[in-house]
């Protein structure tokens, strides 16, 4: 009797199949492994450069390094040193002139509570010259929580009190505040009479406009008329001003004849009035026009009263 039995047809060639996947499989693996690799830049020359930080919290290795806001290498190494904590980054060769001499390192995050990074910080005015191999810069450290409530609270305590006072006036019955609100109240409570009159002057407003169109209506309907008048007017002004140029005009040359013929009347007028005198004087000399005229003689005033009061007559004195 035979003990080997034959296999079933199923498991024929089973061990090419079984080695052809497990060369499959590793080769997947090893794909994976480059793949990650590559990912992670092992094949990327990368350039070591150092800061000293007084602390790390929140800092790991493999976290990333940024320039701008984009990944230039990572974190490689952390470790205690005599100036604190030594730290390493491996940043890509290719962005290493990027970095000029001068430049900084500060831990940001993304948000409030978005992942943390290292930020490379480039000098606001940078030389020619760039970072190299196992170069050192600066770490400035970010500010924590502690420092940012602290200076929120420096900022926040003068408002708060300033609200603490304004509500201490405004519970104070003597204070600004309440007057304010008394006096407000009262101008409020004012209001409605002050509108009322303002409607009135409104109306007596428009009453007015009214009463100056209608006005303006009838100055407009007798303007014409009034214009007329005003023309004839002025025609009559011209005509009497024409007239009276034209007579000024006219006699012109008789009242210039007239002018210079009067200073002979008026010496022929002096002889009349001296001939006049001489005849008067010898008709008044002639006899019987002598006796009629009483001769003007000089009279004396009387010096006192004496002399000044009225003689008795003889005939007063015999009585």
């Amino acid at each position: 009797m035979q003990d080997d039995a034959a296999p079933p047809p199923r498991f024929a060639r089973i061990r090419v199949k079984i080695s052809v996947f497990f060369i499959v499989a590793v080769a997947g693996m090893i794909g994976v492994t480059l793949l990650v690799s590559y990912k992670q830049g092992v094949f990327v020359r990368h350039t070591s450069i150092y800061f000293y930080a007084a602390d790390v919290v929140g800092m790991n290795k493999g976290m990333a390094v940024k320039l701008f806001g984009l990944p230039i290498g990572k974190v490689k190494e952390m470790d205690i040193s005599d100036r604190g904590v030594k730290v390493e980054l491996s940043i890509n060769s290719d962005y290493t002139p990027r970095l000029p001499r001068g430049s900084t390192a500060r831990m940001t995050r993304e948000g409030y509570i978005g992942a943390a990074s290292v930020q490379i910080v480039p000098p606001a005015s940078s030389g020619g010259a760039t970072l190299a191999e196992d170069d050192v810069i600066e770490f400035v450290p970010s500010r924590g929580l502690t420092e940012v409530m602290e200076e929120f609270k420096n900022q926040v305590t003068p408002i708060v009190n300033d609200l603490r006072r304004l509500l201490a006036d405004v519970n104070r019955p003597e204070g600004e505040i309440r007057k304010s609100i008394s006096a407000a109240r009262t101008v409020l409570e004012q209001l409605p009479a002050a509108q009322q009159e303002a409607r009135q002057l409104l109306r007596d407003a428009d009453r007015a406009v009214l009463s100056a169109g209608r006005i303006g209506a009838q100055v407009e309907q007798q303007l014409p008329g009034i214009t007329g008048k005003l023309a004839t007017t002025l025609d009559s002004f011209s005509e009497a001003a024409v007239h009276i140029r034209d007579v000024t005009r006219d006699s012109r040359e008789p009242l210039r004849e007239t002018l210079r013929q009067t200073p002979a009347l008026l010496r022929e007028g002096e002889e009349l009035v001296r001939d006049g005198r001489e005849i008067a004087g010898a008709a008044r000399n002639a006899w019987p026009l002598r006796n009629l005229m009483e001769e003007r003689g000089m009279r004396t005033l009387p010096v006192d009263s004496f002399e000044s009061a009225p003689q008795p007559s003889p005939a007063a004195g015999q009585r």
